[in-house]
């Protein structure tokens, strides 16, 4: 894709006479960053590359953060700040794992690690909120996939609303809270909202949907203002009651019926009981591993289309079924993955009509 084509650095070149370039690695909307060695001290790194019109105030503030905020298990690291050329180099820990907007392309990401995700993210944000700074840019391609647990990432937005400190008066609008977009009012509220709505991306699976919710920047720009795009993206078949009530709290309208911080939004998701990691197959098959007994659960076409649920190779009647029509099995499908994700329900037999999910919002 020709958006995705760097234009500031070039694999193989030398910056500074300490960082080799090895490779792109991606551009958001504040930067560039690439995957870099710093040959006198042997590592590689993630460097990113700002261009701003101040380098020298926009390098003092990002090594202030990262003296402020560098030490915890769930942030990224930053390591020095340069000026180079009209920008500001940013060398930042390399995480392999990439990020969750990166999985989210790649491959489903099952409603189980999407919570577990947003709860380190959360922890990040406690660490932050603790030091009187709001992110502003919580979204999936700032949350990196680290071994032990996801780590945020790029605070190259954060303002200090105690004292008023910012770089930038740019932020993130798809995940701005109604109060940040319509008054510029920031807050550690405004940061849950953005977590709560990356978690509903995450747990809806959601990447190609966002990218042509975003192709319409009236729209979308209206509905953040009104505070509804939460409620207009709708929820996946298969995502919990008990999940979508925690995030329908974490992206209320107003502000003081949200968690009030993070610390209470983290809490609220260790109170939910994984069960079951259920991943998608295909369209039609799912499966997980319970305490090393196999379980699938998978739509059956025919003249009465059906759903059926093994454990092993015992069939779960009380989850199993046949309908009149494919979207009532599909229905029932989606419930009963939505029910046995978390511990604490089993699905009845009568089938309730579901909300909209989010892939027919996006259809």
């Amino acid at each position: 894709m020709a958006d995705l084509v760097p234009t500031l650095l070039r694999p193989g070149e030398t910056i500074l006479n300490k960082y080799r370039v090895e490779r792109f690695l991606g551009r958001g909307r504040f930067g560039e960053v690439h995957l870099v060695e710093n040959v006198p001290m042997a590592r590689y790194s993630a460097l990113k590359v700002v261009v701003v019109k101040d380098p020298a105030t926009q390098r003092a503030v990002v090594e202030a953060q990262a003296h402020s905020l560098c030490g915890h298990d769930h942030v990224v690291e930053i390591r020095s700040a340069d000026v180079f050329d009209g920008s500001v180099l940013i060398e930042m820990e390399f995480v392999e794992g990439g990020s969750l907007g990166d999985r989210l392309q790649r491959e489903f990401v099952p409603v189980l690690d999407a919570i577990a995700y947003v709860k380190s993210v959360l922890y990040a944000l406690e660490h932050a909120h603790a030091r009187g700074i709001v992110h502003r840019d919580v979204k999936p391609g700032n949350i990196m996939l680290a071994p032990r647990g996801a780590k945020l990432s790029d605070f190259g937005t954060v303002i200090h609303p105690g004292s008023g400190i910012r770089v930038t008066d740019e932020f993130y609008r798809p995940h701005a809270s109604p109060e940040a977009a319509n008054d510029g009012e920031f807050s550690p509220a405004s940061d849950v909202f953005a977590a709560g709505l990356t978690l509903l991306r995450a747990a809806n699976n959601m990447s190609d949907e966002w990218e042509r919710l975003l192709a319409d920047p009236i729209a979308w720009r209206r509905a953040v203002a009104d505070g509804v795009l939460p409620a207009r993206i709708g929820y996946a078949d298969w995502v919990p009651g008990g999940l979508r009530r925690v995030i329908n709290k974490a992206c209320a309208r107003d502000p003081a019926d949200r968690y009030p911080g993070a610390v209470a939004f983290r809490q609220a998701l260790e109170r939910l009981r994984p069960e079951r990691r259920w991943l998608r197959l295909s369209a039609d098959e799912w499966a997980c591993d319970r305490d090393g007994r196999a379980e699938t659960v998978r739509y059956v076409p025919g003249r009465r289309p059906g759903v059926e649920f093994r454990s092993g190779s015992r069939r779960v009647t009380d989850r199993c079924g046949q309908f009149d029509t494919e979207r009532e099995a599909r229905r029932w499908l989606g419930r009963v993955l939505a029910e046995t994700t978390l511990a604490g329900s089993a699905p009845r037999r009568q089938v309730r009509r579901p909300r909209t999910p989010a892939s027919d919002v996006f259809a």
